[in-house]
């Protein structure tokens, strides 16, 4: 092609690409230097500020374990726990109400729940708390709670100001005389509460604030669930004067669901351990720490660059910087990535990200399995950022520190220096054209009059006039033309009528490939959005892992879909009778199919083990899969087709440490000491035992499950039901037979049953959390590249 061309342009094109590659080279060099340089410089800051900080939450971490310490140590507290302690059990005594006088004291204790504290409460939560979670029934309780928070003049979140009540009571002194010295170091150190508690009964005898968890026990009361319970109950079993527990964020209903974390001391008199003191952890300290007062800028953060700590629940554990500054986009930004609406509305209601806003990135993920680095990825906003990150060193605490800033903000001097050097590309350009312009026009012109006669036979003028001067190569190539005339003539004009036939036959086809593309796109845009909606319809009715942890707290759920929609599904319900108190009834199930399909059979089987508990009010695993499977067979029959889906299933009911089991086809599985025999009670267990070696060690029972299919079956029975008392440790797994049915490995075989029962033996010590990963990661390594060949569903949960 470049042939062709005139040799004023070939000349004009030589001078152009000899300075376009060199101005090229020079600039790219320039470029990819300065943004190598910056980007080093960059993470450089990012890890100094991250550091920083890093040392900064170590060393206050460090500080509140000494402080918690010595202030257990202090003489003071050690008398005010035994005073606390003795006049909080003896002041219903001292007071000596009368019946109507207690009964009158409960109505204005529940008229202040009613009116005040549960209205607030339940503005945070998704399913409404009640008078009868919330209110302990302890006469003490009620008779203090009454005197320092109901009948309390100060208004909520005022209520420490309150010095004593004037009801004489011996209590009542006490707290006139601790009440403003331990006050006074909770305001000086910034806590949010301190609490003495009895090591005995676990009653909260005391605490700064007054909020309803006061005087209520964490061994039997409302809040005995809770992680400050976890950490008294740690605190209580030491006998190490020095010992110290903290424990992370998680809701907490007495600050109205807002997260707190909490650490614990026990309180000693000489050799004698009298009670335990705890701290309410204060937020604004780390925030303060963390945003640097939200004076970034002022440590090389700039406009988007932030400081955060992340604990292994992939939520934040200080604010936002992006709610502080700028609340109103922070909050389109979050519901447009999809953050969930409850969580969306806890944030707006409580002001805080703590414990709520996910952060579930490339860094976050690196650094909760201990790697320590700098990337560059999408943060929590999907915005790509510099990130500098690593786990913190907080003894008790998952937790992990973030250094990011945006990348447009990081490389914006870059940027700048690129915009530059386009500009002096361009006007370089101009000047080397305009130069290669004026030499070809000197070099070219005898060929001047050669060209005009040129233009005119290409214009189709046969009679154009070439003038031929000399007998050198061009008076040849003149003659050559001439006697070309004729011939490209002809061939312009047969070349014409080809081209417009081509030209409308492409048309032609082009306007029709563009119809049948346009109905395709469509067709499948209609497909996809139904099944994506068909998605959310059955993650719908799966339970949230908050109520699978509610009532299951030690347990996982690894779910993985072929497909977008799944045949598989878990289930859970929980029914509280006086029968069955306390009883979780929860499954794995496995349906006819995968992805559409499969979904369908899901719902109509989902359905009936719904309907079968809630309708029929069945609790027998045995009895519920009998009659799931009629209610299934009874659905698909009003078919003309005669459907013969259904699915396959292990039912497991926990009531206490009593656990009843019946499935179709698929089996129970418990890992215990292999020193204990599980016995089922009800004597008609066929059970199997697996070890990984004769030596001693794990057992793997397993409990084989009925040969039939909740569906249609040629001569059904009644689905057995087996019942075992467990023991603190064992380990329960059902699950569908997606994963021993994964194909992978060198060779592309299935995983196999022998092979998961080795894998669940080796890991069934560890914590649950960690036990769903190393399950799924063994998982992936297994499948490789190959696909997924089923859905695939896990259940652990730990006694």
């Amino acid at each position: 092609m470049f042939r062709n061309l005139k040799i004023g342009v070939r000349l004009t094109l030589s001078f152009f690409l000899i300075a376009i590659i060199s101005v090229s080279v020079i600039g790219f060099i320039s470029y990819d230097k300065g943004k190598e340089s910056l980007s080093v410089e960059s993470f450089n800051r990012l890890t100094a500020v991250r550091e920083m900080k890093a040392t900064q939450i170590e060393d206050y971490f460090k500080e509140i374990r000494g402080q918690v310490i010595s202030f257990s140590k202090d003489p003071t507290i050690v008398m005010a726990m035994r005073e606390f302690k003795e006049s909080f059990d003896n002041v219903d005594s001292d007071l000596n109400y009368s019946p109507d006088s207690l009964n009158a004291i409960k109505n204005n204790l529940v008229n202040y729940y009613n009116e005040t504290y549960l209205p607030k409460l339940n503005q945070n939560l998704r399913i409404p708390a009640n008078l009868e979670d919330e209110l302990s029934k302890n006469t003490e309780t009620i008779i203090l709670q009454n005197l320092y928070i109901s009948t309390n003049p100060n208004k909520v979140g005022e209520k420490l100001n309150l010095d004593f009540a004037s009801d004489g009571s011996q209590y009542s002194k006490t707290h006139a005389k601790y009440h403003h010295f331990i006050r006074d170091f909770l305001e000086q150190f910034g806590y949010y509460d301190i609490f003495l508690i009895d090591d005995k009964t676990g009653r909260i005898v005391y605490t700064v604030y007054k909020e309803v968890d006061f005087g209520t026990s964490l061994t039997k009361g409302p809040f005995s669930f809770t992680n400050i319970a976890r950490a008294y109950e740690a605190s209580s079993e030491s006998n190490n004067p020095d010992f110290v527990k903290i424990v992370d964020y998680e809701p907490y209903h007495p600050s109205y669901n807002a997260h707190a974390a909490f650490i614990t001391s026990p309180i000693y008199d000489g050799p004698e351990k009298i009670g335990v003191l705890c701290f309410q952890m204060p937020i604004d300290k780390i925030n303060n720490i963390m945003t640097n007062h939200e004076r970034w800028a002022d440590v090389g953060l700039g406009e988007s660059g932030e400081t955060y700590i992340v604990g292994e629940d992939y939520k934040l554990r200080n604010q936002s910087r992006f709610l502080i500054e700028d609340s109103t986009n922070y909050f389109k930004m979050i519901k447009k990535i999809g953050v969930p609406k409850e969580t969306i509305s806890r944030i707006r209601n409580l002001h805080i990200t703590i414990g709520l806003q996910e952060v579930k990135t490339k860094g976050t993920i690196a650094a909760l399995s201990g790697v320590t680095g700098s990337e560059i990825f999408a943060d929590y906003r999907g915005v790509p950022v510099l990130s500098s990150y690593k786990p913190l060193n907080i003894q008790d605490m998952n937790w992990v520190i973030m250094s990011e800033i945006d990348e447009a903000e990081a490389f914006s001097p870059i940027y700048k220096l690129k915009t530059y050097i386009i500009i002096v590309f361009a006007v370089l350009m101009v000047l080397i054209i305009f130069t290669s312009w004026m030499m070809s026009r000197r070099m070219t012109k005898p060929l001047k009059h050669l060209t005009g006669g040129a233009k005119q036979l290409a214009k189709g003028n046969l009679n154009a006039v070439i003038e031929v001067k000399g007998k050198d190569e061009i008076g040849i190539l003149a003659m050559s033309f001439r006697k070309m005339q004729i011939s490209i003539n002809n061939l312009i004009d047969e070349l014409k009528d080809i081209n417009q036939n081509l030209e409308n036959k492409v048309k032609e086809r082009t306007i029709q490939i563009e119809q049948q593309k346009d109905m395709l796109e469509e067709k499948n845009k209609e497909i996809i959005d139904s099944i994506n909606y068909a998605k959310r319809i059955q993650n719908a009715i799966l339970p949230t892992d908050k109520i699978v942890k509610e009532y299951l707290k030690e347990s996982f759920v690894l779910y993985k879909p072929k497909d977008i929609v799944a045949g598989d599904f878990y289930w859970m319900e929980t029914i509280s009778s006086p029968q069955r108190e306390n009883m979780v009834l929860f499954a794995a199930a496995d349906c006819t199919g995968h992805g559409v399909p499969g979904a369908m059979v899901s719902v109509v089987c989902h359905n009936a083990l719904n309907r079968t508990v809630r309708e029929y009010g069945l609790t027998d695993p045995g009895e519920i899969l009998t009659k799931t499977r009629e209610i299934v067979v009874e659905e698909f029959e009003k078919s003309d087709e005669g459907v013969k889906d259904g699915m396959d299933i292990a039912l497991c009911s926990l009531t206490d440490n009593t656990l009843q089991y019946a499935g179709a086809h698929n089996p129970l599985w418990v890992v215990r000491d292999c020193h204990k025999e599980l016995i089922d009670v009800s004597g008609n267990s066929q059970m199997s035992t697996f070890q990984l070696t004769e030596e001693e060690g794990p057992c793997l029972i397993e409990i084989k499950a009925n040969k039939q299919p909740i569906g249609k079956f040629d001569n059904p029975e009644p689905y057995t039901t087996h019942t075992f008392e467990l023991e603190k440790g064992d380990v329960i797994y059902i699950f569908t037979d997606g994963y021993v049915d994964q194909f992978g490995g060198e060779r592309g075989k299935k995983f196999k049953t022998k092979v998961f029962r080795e894998l669940l033996l080796e890991i069934h010590k560890k914590t649950m959390s960690e036990q769903k990963k190393l399950i799924e990661k063994a998982f992936e390594k297994w499948k490789g590249n190959l696909e997924q060949v089923d859905d695939v569903c896990v259940i652990g949960v730990k006694i």
